[in-house]
């Protein structure tokens, strides 16, 4: 235990002294940091490590990340100028410690919500489908996980199609599931009207063009044979003048 809290902590140095670097956080401040990881890590390599320790680890990680980010807004005024290890090593070791807790604690299904929430939040698609994956493998007579997978692929990815696949890949796992049903209906239904609402734009565009085409062709004819009338006049009066 003590060889892998070493390794997962000197995983973590060179970020700490590119924090110091940037002086976004002080020397003192830097000490306090391991101390605490130290102490979680050791919590969760324990024999008798819960689910909240995890959570307890992640909720330092979140709020040192918070920490750093309105830090480099008060001394950068725009943000961070240039990304560095520090950038993202908040957010990585955030997915590490929710990877290793659904690994020790598979059966949770609120530890898997909370996993996937903060992998859209952070807009980390390729993650997310990842744990999608995972969770569905795992609990696949779970009908609200189906659900949250096809919302994901719909909200996240623009994907319908794969948010119906989903559905219906759950109902074969839940035959009897309103809410699997529910959703499927809702989701044809959003296609239904898209469908409708991009027929409805087409035809608008179409009479817009055969409009414009209609008023284009109206002038072209109006102005296709200039009037002699003026030309008349003009020559009339010359003869005019040379007579007299």
């Amino acid at each position: 235990m003590a060889e892998s809290v070493r390794y997962y902590l000197e995983q973590t140095l060179p970020e700490l002294e590119d924090l110091q670097k940037k002086n976004l956080f002080t020397k003192h401040e830097i000490a306090s940091i391991t101390r605490r990881r130290t102490d979680f890590e050791h919590r969760i390599h324990g024999r008798g490590a819960n689910l909240l320790d995890f959570l307890k680890y992640t909720e330092f990680e979140m709020n040192l990340d918070l920490l750093r980010k309105k830090r480099i807004q008060r001394l950068g005024g725009n943000g961070e100028k240039g990304a560095s290890v520090s950038t993202w090593s908040g957010q990585q070791r955030i997915f590490f410690i929710f990877e290793r807790a659904t690994r020790k604690f598979k059966g949770d299904i609120s530890l898997w919500m909370q996993y996937i929430s903060y992998a859209r939040q952070q807009k980390a698609r390729h993650l997310l489908n990842k744990i999608l994956k995972n969770v569905l493998r795992l609990h696949p007579t779970k009908p609200e996980l189906w659900v949250l997978a096809a919302e994901c692929e719909l909200r996240e990815n623009a994907n319908r199609k794969a948010a119906r696949n989903l559905i219906l890949r759950g109902l074969k796992f839940n035959a009897n599931s309103k809410e699997l049903t529910d959703a499927y209906e809702k989701l044809e239904e959003d296609v239904r009207r898209a469908v409708d609402e991009l027929e409805t734009k087409k035809k608008q565009e179409t009479d817009n063009d055969e409009s414009d085409d209609e008023s284009d062709a109206i002038d072209h004819e109006s102005g296709a044979e200039p009037s002699d009338d003026g030309e008349g006049e003009e020559e009339v009066e010359y003869e005019e003048q040379n007579v007299n």
